[in-house]
């Protein structure tokens, strides 16, 4: 009889991560678009809430200044208040 090979799972580390970050941004749209539904509720506060939060976790983030950059320029071109 031949020799039984296991076969280990070759998902690489960075496949691993991007599977939970999308995991975890699935979540935070459920979230939001469940408060966005929540006639209570007005647009501008939760966005007031994100940024917040978003501000709260950049203060543990090193590189602050070039993260902030990227940051920026993907919320203006998600509000659609530019081409980039």
């Amino acid at each position: 009889m031949g020799k039984v090979i296991p076969f280990k799972n070759r998902e690489s580390h960075e496949v691993k991560v991007a599977k939970k970050l999308v995991a975890i941004a699935n979540e935070i749209d459920a979230t939001i678009l469940q408060a966005l539904q929540d006639p209570e509720i007005d647009p501008k506060d939760l966005v007031g809430l994100l940024s917040h939060r978003t501000g709260t976790l950049l203060n543990h983030v090193e590189g602050k200044s070039a993260l902030w950059d990227v940051c920026e320029q993907v919320v203006k071109k998600q509000a659609k208040l530019t081409d980039l």
